[in-house]
């Protein structure tokens, strides 16, 4: 069974999201053998496009003699360098029931009741009062929930993250969404295009 994104991502957490983050950045996706275990990645990129601040990507790799493909979306925001590194990311995923959105954000991370939000012009058009998200505890969205926020996504400006982060500091962070609407076009046309 192919481990998906989220999941590999989810397991690593309480490892340290910066542990994450770097074995994310060094391979372009999650490095994991067929087993699970943390190795360098036999998966083999088949597409890769940035639109704006978002990465449409899908890989695949021969697990005996299937081929397993998939294909993501992703941001990673590294808000803070170290000493006090703090980072949280973001993965679209092609769920049993359709796009599934996950947040990975650092154990310690806690936000206001409006400070997982979306905006367009000032204006608020979506937010979440999700405990695990507002927690930075698990804070996955499917069927219908990540439909209704991947619509304020593509019809909204940015998407504001206000908190205070692991090492107490406050933050206020700002992702345009100028670009995710076309990088959701593509994510879905390459999963299409794949069977998946």
């Amino acid at each position: 069974m192919v481990p998906k994104v989220e999941n590999v991502m989810r397991a690593t957490l309480g490892l340290g999201l910066s542990t994450v983050l770097t074995a994310l950045i060094a391979s372009g996706a999650a490095a994991q053998d067929v087993d699970g275990k943390d190795t360098a990645s036999n998966w083999r990129v088949t597409h890769f496009e940035t639109f704006g601040i978002y990465l449409s990507s899908c890989d695949e790799r021969m697990e005996g003699e299937t081929l397993s493909q998939r294909c993501y979306l992703r941001y990673v925001d590294i808000f803070s360098q170290k000493p006090k590194f703090a980072a949280q990311f973001m993965f679209v995923t092609n769920g049993d029931a359709g796009p599934e959105v996950e947040f990975g954000l650092e154990a310690g991370t806690l936000f206001g009741p409006n400070g997982f939000r979306i905006e367009d012009a000032g204006e608020e058009i979506w937010k979440t009062r999700r405990i695990g998200c507002l927690t930075g505890l698990s804070c996955t969205f499917d069927d219908t929930a990540a439909a209704g926020l991947l619509d304020a996504m593509q019809s909204g400006d940015a998407f504001r993250f206000t908190f205070r982060d692991s090492h107490g500091q406050s933050q206020d962070l700002s992702w345009p969404l100028e670009g995710f609407d076309a990088a959701m076009q593509d994510f879905r046309a390459q999963s299409d295009l794949r069977g998946l």
